[in-house]
């Protein structure tokens, strides 16, 4: 009972949050902007957009579930599912450790010590801030004009990391001193999926803007580098933004300033926010689609064990 009771409390407050999210944002623009434009097409590109932010969202669950295993933890698919969304819903609440807290005291109802998952938390910030910050760079060509070999220094980040994964660890480790953490124990060899899925992540979140940004009239091949960029370095900019639950404000800005190059303001103001809007729309979706065949999955799961104990209980012979 008290445990239905929290969970119900912390969906409100999670809704709560979104609405106070969005309802300081002007929407006028948008119909002005799409006036004029084929509505199939605007509507392909969303949705095309909310499913590119799904695969962003998912392919981010499976490297939060590779840094658990590197923390010396390994969780099942359902299992994954139901801590990652829940610490997902947590973001929207002000502050930075929520997720955190939420997945520490999931994670000790399936035999996760705090440890491991706080070791888990700092790691995922660690990945998502370096990989974040490298596919910003993308945007470097259209944002100052760098040649194509801007592209080449984009990529060695990753390319060291994933050649010398200890410096992860060595980051992680210096992270969690200044979040006042215990240092995180992890294997080093274990972070490099985690590492590349993540990159994957942020390449289809960046994806989901790009989509909106050619719906609205921008064009395909030159905004694609600026977008995916774009969209990395302003979410890794408003998670440093301890104020703005998301980020919110912050990376709307910074998008804006980046799509500007490529559309006029107004139009990249509209942009930036349905980009919000869609990211919200999709987490929300997704989590619920995963959860709900997360939830089928381990009923049927019980189902099966029950049907397989009461056949070996008619199996045992009956002593006279």
């Amino acid at each position: 009972m008290k445990r239905r009771v929290l969970t119900a409390a912390f969906a409100v407050a999670t809704i709560a949050a979104i609405v106070w999210m969005l309802r300081g944002q002007d929407w006028s623009v948008l119909r002005t902007t799409l006036d004029g434009r084929p509505a199939g097409f605007v509507v392909t590109m969303g949705v095309l957009a909310v499913l590119a932010n799904a695969v962003a969202l998912l392919t981010a669950m499976a490297s939060w579930r590779h840094t658990l295993r590197a923390a010396g933890h390994e969780l099942t698919t359902v299992e994954a599912i139901r801590l990652y969304f829940a610490g997902q819903f947590a973001k929207y609440l002000p502050g930075k450790v929520f997720s955190l807290v939420v997945n520490v005291r999931m994670g000790r109802t399936l035999g996760v010590p705090a440890a491991r998952m706080a070791s888990a938390w700092v790691l995922t910030l660690v990945i998502g801030v370096l990989t974040g910050a490298t596919t910003g760079l993308l945007a470097g060509p259209e944002l100052l004009g760098a040649s194509a070999g801007w592209l080449i220094l984009a990529a060695l980040p990753i390319v060291a990391a994933l050649i010398r994964p200890s410096l992860l660890s060595s980051a992680a480790t210096l992270a969690a001193r200044v979040l006042r953490r215990p240092a995180p124990e992890v294997d080093p060899d274990g972070v490099r999926p985690a590492l590349v899925t993540q990159l994957v992540s942020w390449l289809a979140a960046g994806l989901q803007l790009w989509l909106l940004a050619v719906a609205v009239g921008a064009d395909p091949a030159g905004s694609l580098l600026l977008c995916v960029g774009a969209f990395g370095l302003a979410t890794v900019a408003g998670m440093f933004a301890v104020f703005a639950p998301e980020g919110i404000g912050v990376r709307e800005v910074l998008l804006l300033a980046a799509l500007g190059v490529s559309l006029p303001l107004p139009v990249a103001s509209v942009v930036a926010l349905s980009s919000r809007l869609i990211v919200i729309v999709s987490e929300l979706l997704t989590a619920a689609i995963a959860l709900a065949a997360a939830t089928l999955a381990r009923r049927a799961r019980l189902s099966h064990s029950e049907d397989q104990s009461q056949d070996s209980s008619k199996a045992l012979p009956v002593r006279s």
